[in-house]
């Protein structure tokens, strides 16, 4: 995993390298010899060791190109605010299927990439799948996909095999909460890391992603009513974690998460792929698994993906 961030950091910078500089380009002459400073934004916390280590690498090849890292809490609500105050990154990484990154491109704020020569390097034309307006405003460095590890080891020890229906869900959960653990870790004060459970929840419970967009999109005003077969199902998914979390859920951070399910504490942590290199980093002496979203019937079991990074 540690091998692929680096890859990653890597065809990001090479990047900054060719956009950055035209970004910045109207704060300092790069053509005057003096040492260019480039400011990387960073929404993506787990990446920011190996981006150090790699932007370390990247001046000293160089030296005229000075990379300042930003990592700030709540980095979203940051750029936000740093966006529409004109205060705008010189390079940033984004999560291209946002509504937000859409507007923004539409506004002007990104240099069109459409026949830039480095978007040929990305593989099945995934780059096409953001466009706005026809054009290219980001790189697509990864995807991602959302479903939930497991402590593979503990399972076997209890003898619980991941689940692929909700009723054996709902088993394997009582059967870890008697054992003295906690099944579920979430970050009750970080509900984005929920976003994905709650996609999955509505997907399962209607039959398919397409249904439940239908649902939520296409019902008439105020025509979803708590007392909906759909809705009252999706509760009973969302009672599941609410009543077997860790002790501290509602106050916890996504960090906390991961050490409560890295450290053994709790079995299930609902996440996406982007988790795996922070509970790597916490050394879990047991084999991390995954699994998908389970459904009313075994095979039905989903996940939910999609661009997880650009610039």
């Amino acid at each position: 995993m540690k091998k692929w961030l680096k890859t990653v950091a890597l065809a990001s910078l090479a990047i900054m390298a060719t956009v950055g500089l035209t970004a910045c380009g109207q704060k300092q002459d790069s053509s005057s010899g003096k040492k260019v400073t480039i400011e990387y934004f960073n929404q993506k916390k787990e990446m920011s060791g190996t981006l150090k280590e790699i932007i370390k690498d990247f001046e000293k090849k160089n030296p005229n190109i000075h990379v300042k890292e930003v990592d700030v809490p709540d980095a979203g609500t940051v750029l936000k605010t740093r966006i529409l105050s004109g205060d705008v990154p010189d390079v940033i990484n984004i999560y291209p299927q946002n509504i937000d990154f859409q507007e923004w491109a539409k506004a002007g704020y990104f240099e069109d990439m459409t026949h830039e020569p480095y978007i040929k390097n990305i593989k099945n034309h995934y780059a096409d799948s953001f466009k706005v307006n026809g054009k290219i405003y980001n790189a697509p460095l990864s995807a991602n996909v959302y479903g939930f590890f497991y402590n593979a080891t503990e399972f076997e020890k209890l003898g619980i095999k991941p689940p692929k229906t909700w009723d054996e869900f709902k088993q394997a959960v009582k059967k870890i909460k008697a054992s003295g653990k906690a099944p579920f870790a979430i970050a009750g004060t970080e509900p984005w890391t929920l976003n994905g459970y709650h996609q999955l929840s509505l997907a399962t419970v209607t039959g398919s992603a397409k249904q439940a967009n239908k649902l939520l999109r296409y019902s008439a005003p105020n025509g979803i009513k708590v007392n909906n077969p759909y809705i009252q199902k999706d509760f009973t998914r969302l009672n599941l974690l609410r009543e077997n979390s860790q002790s501290n859920w509602r106050g916890a951070s996504y960090n906390d998460a991961v050490i409560s399910f890295a450290s053994g504490k709790s079995l299930i942590m609902p996440n996406g792929s982007w988790a795996l290199p922070m509970i790597n980093q916490q050394k879990p002496k047991f084999k991390v698994r995954t699994f998908a979203f389970p459904a009313a019937k075994a095979g039905h079991e989903m996940t939910v993906g999609s661009g997880d990074l650009a610039l």
